[in-house]
C-alpha cells in the first residue's frame, strides 16, 4: 500500500503516524505557506521556504527518536528564542546544498524516516485570502481572519510543483488530505498548480480527513459539507472520493455532519470515532479507518 498525505502541521503528522501502521510506502506533500514564528523568520532572513510544517512531518516519520526529540527542541532565551533545532538544521542543510528539497531529504536521512517528505513547491510564496471588503495577506493573518473567507490564492499564482511531490501523488494507492487548517494548510498545498493537477489525475483513492472541530477565525460555522465544498471549489468537482467525519461530535465547537448536504458532493461518507478526548486526531483510531479504505 502506497500512501501520500497532503497538508501540513500537526494534522498531517497524525495522518503520517497512522499510515506507518498499515502502509508499505509513505510520502508527504507539505505546505510552504507559513509566515509565522520561527519558520517566517527564517524565510525573511535567509530566503528559504518555511521549514516548520515539514519538520513536524519528518518527526512523525522518524525512527531515530533521539534526533527527533532534539529536532523539536525550542529555544526559550537569547537570539534564538522561538526557533526549533529542526528548523535550523533544515536551514543549514539548505545553505550547504543550495537546494531546499534536497535539504529536506537529507534531514529525513538523519532522522531515518520511514518515508519521504516533499515541499509542495520550493518557491517562496505568500498566501492571500479574499474576504468581504478586501484581501488579507499572509498565512497567520488569514488564519486569524474574523471575516468569512471566500477564497484563498498564492502569490505568485503558479509556483512550480516539487517533482517528487507530484510523483508521490501519481504513484499512490491512497491519497489522504488533512486533517488540519482547511484554508491555510490543506488548500494552501493544493493551490500549487502541479499538485492540484496531480490530485485530479491520480488513480489513487482520495480521502479527506475532515477536522473534528471548527478553527476560530478560519472555519467558524463550517460543517463537514462546507469543508468538502471548499476543497472542491479550489481543486475541482472530481477531486475527492471519500470523507472521514468524526462521529460523535466532540467539544463545544464541533464540525457538524449534515448528511443531506454531503450527498450533493457524491463522495463516500465514513462516520467514525477517530479522535482523542481533546479533539485531536488519534493516529491509532485513524489508522483502523484508513487501512480499510
Amino acid at each position: 500500500m502506497r500512501v501520500a498525505g497532503l497538508g501540513g502541521g500537526h494534522g498531517l503528522a497524525a495522518t503520517l503516524a497512522a499510515a506507518r501502521s498499515y502502509a508499505d510506502d509513505i510520502r508527504a506533500v507539505v505546505t510552504v505557506a507559513d509566515d509565522g514564528g520561527s519558520s517566517g523568520r527564517l524565510t525573511r532572513e535567509l530566503g528559504i521556504p518555511p521549514p516548520g510544517d515539514i519538520r513536524n512531518c519528518l518527526v512523525a516519520l522518524a525512527e531515530n527518536e533521539e534526533i527527533a526529540d532534539l529536532f523539536q527542541h525550542r529555544f526559550d532565551s537569547g537570539a534564538l528564542t522561538g526557533h526549533t533545532v529542526g528548523n535550523l538544521v533544515i536551514a543549514a542543510l539548505t545553505e550547504r546544498s543550495g537546494d531546499f528539497a534536497e535539504a529536506v531529504a537529507e534531514a529525513g536521512r538523519l532522522l531515518r524516516c520511514a518515508g519521504r517528505v516533499f515541499p509542495a513547491t520550493t518557491a517562496l510564496v505568500d498566501l492571500l485570502a479574499r474576504v468581504e471588503g478586501g484581501e488579507i495577506r499572509g498565512q497567520v493573518a488569514v488564519a486569524r481572519s474574523q471575516e468569512l473567507i471566500q477564497a484563498v490564492f498564492l502569490e505568485p499564482s503558479k509556483p512550480p510543483a516539487c517533482a517528487g511531490a507530484v510523483e508521490a501523488i501519481m504513484a499512490a494507492d491512497q491519497v489522504v488530505l488533512g486533517p488540519g487548517s482547511l484554508f491555510t494548510s490543506l488548500i494552501a498545498t493544493l493551490l500549487v498548480p502541479g499538485i492540484r493537477e496531480a490530485l485530479q489525475r491520480t488513480s489513487a483513492r482520495r480521502i479527506l480527513v475532515c477536522n473534528s472541530r471548527m478553527q476560530k477565525g478560519e472555519t467558524d460555522g463550517l460543517d463537514a459539507a462546507a469543508h468538502v465544498g471548499a476543497v472542491m471549489a479550489q481543486v475541482g468537482p472530481d477531486s475527492l472520493d471519500a470523507v472521514v467525519v468524526q462521529t460523535p461530535e466532540v467539544g463545544s465547537d464541533p464540525v457538524t455532519l449534515d448528511r443531506d448536504a454531503l450527498r450533493h458532493y457524491a463522495v463516500e461518507v465514513i462516520e467514525a470515532d477517530v479522535v482523542k478526548p481533546s479533539g485531536e486526531h488519534d493516529p491509532g483510531r485513524l489508522a483502523r479507518v484508513l487501512s480499510r479504505l
